[in-house]
């Protein structure tokens, strides 16, 4: 099935239809702080082990994909290192990060910047750019033992400590918001939302997926039958993963929670203990010029992104605006900008398949006149766009003066620069 699967990856390359694999990569904790360590590599039906890294291991803790710089982040807990590694080959680069106590689980938030929890002591959540240069502490206060996160839809985090057996939530500034969960847990681990707001979280030590609502009411059992479950992530179909250390295994539900199979059979490539898994579908897809064009979302049509990529420079400009075909009354308020037409511009750098930009408010003005002047654009936020083809894309922000984040389906208006746009992606770019 994989040589049919390059195959038509090949003659779908040919007619520049762009082709995406996906594979599953696994933390193996081996002994817990002991050796053996190491992370492997998967085809997407569970099968084609592969050594990927064993270099510079120290009881590995998560994996995370940088796929602009083409590189694969690993933290260590023994070593309190972040080590960097290069994403196709797992070939050793340098240290990403260190002097960390006992780095555990990542994420890149909605800010573009790495969140890193730690293990030992009461320590912060900390967070980098994507090069590795340390930015702050998001948080003031301290949790022992963290070791999974996530978001909601309003941008508060929330933090699982292992020890403590509960969650615990931060405003989108870092404020502590004291517990979100604090019973109905033995040893929590990974935590995620989904599609319906609930929260999940891996019981390690209750041997189950427990579900909780967004008020923090305990829901019941999503997943039983587990034994040292960690690690979880969705295949393209969505079909969840969830790493089960008691079996050596990595286990594949429905998204409903109803079991499948084991996708990564038992000590399948010597695997002794999951406690990371990662799918990985990298883009083919190369941001270019075809892509300047007008673009919205159908579902919300009174809103639009004008976007203008300069290839030359590798930067992107966007103008996303928002209209209503009457003027709302006088005493309407609008969350940011006038309540009737509202215009935020963003730009920065791009890389590969994705756009990271920096969001600005300008205000007063008026339209071709010089009086009166323009206020100074403010910086409010980011903006990052995601294309996977030349007709789609995912915009996601984060305007943290209105607390406001969230994400935007786009195709373009009209389709007359999609044959540029698949003409100059197939072309190979030069340096």
């Amino acid at each position: 099935m994989r040589t049919v699967g390059i195959l038509i990856c090949t003659l779908l390359w040919a007619s520049s239809v762009f082709c995406e694999e996906t594979h599953i990569y696994v933390s193996d904790a081996g002994n817990f702080q002991q050796p053996p360590w190491q992370i492997l590599k998967y085809d997407e039906d569970g099968g084609n082990p592969q050594v990927f890294i064993t270099e510079n291991l120290a009881w590995p803790q998560d994996i995370v994909f940088l796929e602009a710089s083409n590189t694969v982040l690993v933290s260590n807990l023994n070593s309190g290192k972040i080590e960097r590694y290069h994403a196709d080959t797992g070939e050793y680069i340098d240290t990403f990060a260190r002097v960390i106590s006992g780095p555990t689980r990542m994420r890149i938030g909605k800010d573009n910047l790495l969140y890193v929890l730690q293990w030992n002591g009461s320590p912060r959540v900390r967070r980098y750019q994507l090069d590795g240069t340390f930015v702050d502490n998001f948080t003031a206060s301290g949790l022992s033992q963290s070791i999974g996160m996530d978001w909601d839809s309003n941008g508060n985090l929330y933090v699982a400590s292992f020890g403590q057996k509960l969650v615990r939530v931060y405003d989108r500034n870092g404020v502590d918001q004291g517990n979100f969960i604090s019973g109905n847990l033995a040893g929590p681990t990974d935590i995620w939302f989904d599609d319906n707001g609930d929260l999940l979280v891996s019981d390690w030590t209750g041997g189950a997926i427990k579900r909780f609502n967004s008020e923090g009411d305990y829901l019941g059992e999503f997943i039983q039958g587990l034994s040292q479950s960690e690690g979880q992530d969705y295949l393209p179909d969505g079909n969840l993963l969830i790493g089960n250390g008691g079996s050596g295994a990595v286990k594949m539900y429905t998204r409903d929670g109803n079991y499948i199979k084991d996708l990564v059979a038992s000590g399948s490539g010597g695997l002794m203990q999951p406690n990371a898994v990662v799918v990985r579908t990298p883009s083919d897809f190369q941001i270019n010029a075809g892509l300047n064009d007008a673009w919205y979302d159908p579902a919300t049509n009174g809103q639009g992104f004008l976007v203008v990529v300069w290839e030359e420079i590798q930067l992107m400009f966007v103008a996303w605006f928002t209209f209503d075909l009457e003027r709302p009354p006088a005493d309407v308020e609008a969350m940011l900008g006038d309540p009737g037409h509202r215009w935020l511009t963003a730009q920065g750098p791009y890389s590969g398949d994705t756009a990271t930009l920096d969001v600005y408010v300008t205000r007063g003005g008026v339209l071709d006149s010089a009086e009166p002047p323009v206020d100074p654009p403010v910086k409010d936020g980011t903006l990052r766009i995601k294309f996977s083809s030349c007709k789609e894309g995912l915009v996601s922000y984060d305007i943290p003066s209105v607390n406001r984040s969230g994400e935007v389906p786009i195709v373009r208006i009209v389709a007359d620069n999609e044959t540029l746009c698949e003409a100059l992606g197939s072309t190979p770019a030069q340096n």
